[in-house]
């Protein structure tokens, strides 16, 4: 990641996870709450969304997705419960839902304005023109050669001159 690149990590908040919790401590007498609980805490634990300035990476327990932000065709803010919600990510081939966030409609906003920045400077980046270069292909090697000639003394100045004025 370049120096100047922003970056955010969020993380789902333990509320969309209420309900796997909640039967957890009911079912502590049991015991079986205790592994509920456990395999609830790791797999809220494992789940983070790293957003950039090009691109969005989720992780998910053992498993990473790249987005990049200008496959991203829609960002929707989804079903909100308990204050957080979650935010839908549909690009041309798959959707990714980014679940537990809290204000999901103002990051699904948030990602749509990174989506046409990005788009405005991948434009941008096509229309700036290519450097023309000052010599012919090629003509660089001739020109060494020339410059060669010209301080062994081989080649006088005017003809020098009059040679590097006709490979440009």
């Amino acid at each position: 990641m370049s120096n100047n690149q922003k970056s955010i990590t969020l993380t789902p908040s333990w509320k969309a996870f209420f309900w796997p919790y909640f039967f957890g401590v009911i079912l502590i007498p049991a015991l079986a709450g205790i592994y509920l609980i456990w395999k609830t805490r790791k797999t809220h634990k494992g789940i983070s969304y790293t957003i950039t300035d090009r691109k969005i990476t989720v992780v998910d327990g053992h498993i990473s997705q790249n987005i990049d932000l200008v496959d991203i065709r829609q960002a929707v803010a989804g079903d909100k419960r308990f204050g957080v919600g979650s935010v839908i990510l549909k690009t041309s081939s798959r959707e990714i839902e980014l679940i537990g966030l809290k204000n999901p409609e103002a990051i699904s906003q948030s990602i749509e304005k990174a989506v046409e920045a990005e788009l405005k400077r991948l434009e941008a980046e096509k229309e700036a023109k290519p450097r023309e270069p000052e010599y012919e292909p090629g003509s660089m090697d001739q020109l060494e050669y020339l410059t060669g000639l010209w301080q062994q003394g081989l080649m006088s100045d005017e003809d020098f001159k009059a040679e590097k004025e006709k490979l440009r």
